[in-house]
């Protein structure tokens, strides 16, 4: 998929020479003592990943501490702003005991840039006297110590400084610089204006276009709508929930579907995502609702620099103006601090091609493993994993349940391959559930998630506890669990420790890879018209497919369009299909396509837009078609019927997409007598073993729901 990943990764595999070892050094009476050392350096700067250099920390009564430098290695001379600058070091020996001790600067991370024979201090971090406690109090495996560097660099240095009364050794394995995909730049629209007006602004609340109440709560709402970015209105507290607090703004321009919408909140400190739960955000093209984030769509919320936040949704149709409004009494809204409204392009929040364990045939796309954290421990009879082929199928809805009993001792992994490979630099995770909807970060130390290479077979990184990995909730309730990788993959794994109750039941929906952006951009640009004039947009059913089509009444230097497909736009679009554009013509073009994989996908309602791409890279989404499916009742013939125990029984098929089915055999007691894999749709019934009488043979698909059902009779002879 071209421009899917963030630029390559660079590392500092630099061999011997790259590697520079500094010592603290004091000197009395003419005898030089110098603190610490660092043993092979030089496996710091390889091209192994998994060899190291260990940097030995000895006890001393002085603060005193070493230094690792290496350079990094590239086709650039060196690493521009806004990459990840950082070090995978892992302790060295056993687990130590902390208490009492001062980590503060115990570890501190430095970018430098190379001139001539010196090199010049960039930036430096202190890791967190937390994270630093888990990379040498705690069993944590290789870990990453990073930060988004603001200052071009070429080398990275590690200091691990003394800790009086506790020597350590710090295994080194190496240092890279990866593009952490800072979004500084966007298109599209902000509720900004030279000389605003209150008819760019509106705090009434109308419903059914009657005035319901002119709504008094809100200050300075033309701030909203002021150019100045820094200016905010306040929203106050809610005291008549038959009159909300509402603030409507207008934006400087049409906002076209798939962009999202929103607006750049803020109080003063922090704010939680309950805060979701009170407030809604509409859209609207004039005085006509667009969308809602009370329908279809739910609130978003991201964390932004200088501690504002963005509350935002994606959105199906063209809009002028959004407004938010408070929906409940919750405290934590009082008053809020709206800056501003925006409709923007859907890159600033997501990938929006990501990669994901999404396959038509879920067969060898996954693995299931069961470990011992002791060879002593007993079989675990009561983990497993149940319909673990749905975190592979073409379906983001369905799961596999884990099932962690409460005897300790034992991990049960579920591995996920990627329908393409992830590249260094991008996030990697999985999307989970729980019965009790308790999953939180203390129980993330009981959480591991981890990256493949190869078929599966070769562990690249992991990762776990609250320090290493995120925790997000998503709009619909599900959990993310994920880190940002420094290796290239193709599988995600995540792995659950027994004991825990509350994890128990853990629903597994499935992994993938994204190239997330960070940051939130500080230029917006009204973007230039598209070039291409779409006239229609239409999606059809047709049996289990889905028919597209399309026209334009005018293309000027139009490249392509990517069909794309959602069973819950919510949760976003996949791309089905990239059909080559006229690109430039002055007379209308149709346009076909038919989603043969719909057919593979459960029956009811599917989601497309179209994403039109100009040769310049320019993108503009349609929007939303919906087009619903309705089963097609399966049939299934057994012949001949009644039939003798010893005949050739045979069975027919009609009526189901392709696919993955069992067929199972029930006698009358309820007992499952046989089952086989279909991979037609016709086949022979194993009947020879079983006795006479009657029996019910079923056909299952691979969600485990029967989809079609026929008595058989069997005589003795």
């Amino acid at each position: 998929m071209p421009g899917w990943a963030a630029s390559p990764a660079i590392y500092a595999n630099s061999g011997p020479q790259g590697a520079q070892v500094t010592q603290t050094c004091t000197t009395k009476d003419n005898i030089t003592v110098c603190f610490g050392s660092v043993t092979n350096p030089a496996l710091a700067t390889d091209a192994d990943f998994k060899s190291a250099a260990v940097m030995n920390v000895p006890v001393s009564s002085l603060v005193s501490s070493i230094r690792l430098r290496m350079d990094l290695t590239g086709p650039a001379p060196g690493a521009p702003t806004n990459y990840r600058a950082g070090v995978v070091v892992e302790r060295s020996g056993g687990v130590l005991d902390l208490a009492g001790l001062t980590l503060t600067n115990a570890i501190i991370i430095r970018t430098l840039k190379k001139n001539g024979t010196s090199s010049t201090v960039q930036e430096e971090m202190p890791v967190s006297a937390a994270l630093a406690g888990l990379v040498l109090g705690q069993n944590t495996g290789p870990v990453r110590l990073e930060f988004i560097a603001s200052k071009p660099f070429d080398q990275i240095e590690i200091e691990a400084a003394s800790l009086l009364s506790l020597g350590y050794n710090l295994k080194v394995y190496y240092a890279y610089a990866i593009d952490a995909n800072v979004i500084n730049n966007a298109k599209g629209y902000l509720s900004r204006f030279d000389n605003p007006s209150a008819s760019n602004y509106s705090t009434a609340v109308i419903k059914r276009g009657i005035t319901v109440c002119v709504n008094d709560r809100v200050s300075n709402p033309l701030n909203a709508v002021d150019k100045d970015l820094t200016k905010y209105a306040v929203m106050g507290s809610l005291v008549d929930l038959s009159c909300p607090t509402t603030l409507r703004t207008q934006l400087e321009g049409t906002a076209p579907a798939g962009y999202e919408a929103g607006f750049v909140v803020g109080n003063g400190g922090l704010l939680d995502v309950s805060i979701l739960d009170g407030l809604r955000i509409t859209t609207y093209l004039g005085t006509t609702v667009q969308d809602s984030s009370n329908n279809v769509n739910l609130l978003n919320l991201k964390l932004l620099p200088g501690g504002q936040y963005a509350v935002h949704f994606p959105t199906s149709k063209p809009y002028d103006r959004v407004e938010i409004r408070r929906t409940s009494l919750l405290s934590a809204l009082d008053n809020l601090r709206i800056y501003y409204g925006f409709g923007l392009e859907p890159r600033v929040f997501r990938d929006e091609t990501p990669r994901l364990s999404q396959f038509g045939n879920a067969a060898s796309k996954y693995q299931v493993s069961i470990k011992k954290s002791n060879p002593l421990l007993a079989l675990c009879l009561l983990c497993s994993v149940n319909n673990p082929e749905r975190t592979a199928d073409n379906s983001l809805t369905n799961f596999a349940t884990v099932q962690t009993p409460l005897t300790v001792g034992y991990t049960i992994g579920l591995k996920m391959k990627l329908d393409g490979p992830g590249q260094a630099g991008n996030t990697a995770g999985v999307i989970l559930g729980t019965n009790t909807n308790l999953l939180d970060v203390d129980l993330l130390a009981n959480i591991r998630v981890n990256t493949y290479t190869a078929n599966g077979t070769e562990l690249a990184e992991s990762a776990t506890g609250s320090a290493l990995l995120k925790l997000e909730v998503l709009a619909d309730g599900r959990r993310e669990v994920s880190f940002r990788t420094t290796q290239d993959f193709d599988w995600v794994e995540v792995e659950l420790m027994t004991g825990v109750s509350l994890l128990s039941g853990t629903a597994v929906y499935y992994g993938f890879a994204e190239d997330r952006p960070t940051g939130f951009p500080s230029i917006v640009t009204v973007p230039a018209p598209l070039p291409v004039q779409l006239v229609g947009f239409t999606a059809k059913a047709h049996g289990q497919t889905v028919d597209l089509a399309w026209q334009t009444a005018t293309e000027l230097n139009s490249d392509y369009f990517v069909v794309e497909r959602s069973a819950n736009p919510s949760q976003g679009f996949v791309a089905v299909s990239r059909v080559k554009a006229a690109g430039t013509t002055a007379t209308g073009r149709a346009y076909t396509l038919r989603d043969t994989e719909a057919a593979l996908l459960p029956a009811g309602v599917l989601y497309y837009r179209l994403r039109q791409v100009d040769a310049d890279g320019t993108q503009v989404y349609s929007s939303v078609v919906v087009v619903a499916r309705k089963d097609v009742a399966a049939s299934l013939a057994v012949y001949p019927n009644p039939a003798a125990t010893t005949d050739i029984v045979r069975l027919t098929m009609s009526g189901l997409p392709e696919g993955q089915y069992q067929l199972l055999v029930y006698n009358m007691q309820g007992s499952l007598v046989s089952q086989q894999p279909l991979t037609e749709q016709q086949g022979r019934v194993a009947v020879e073993t079983l006795r006479a009488g009657m029996y019910q043979v079923i056909v299952q698909d691979a969600a485990g729901q029967q989809v079609a059902s026929q008595r058989l009779v069997l005589s003795g002879h």
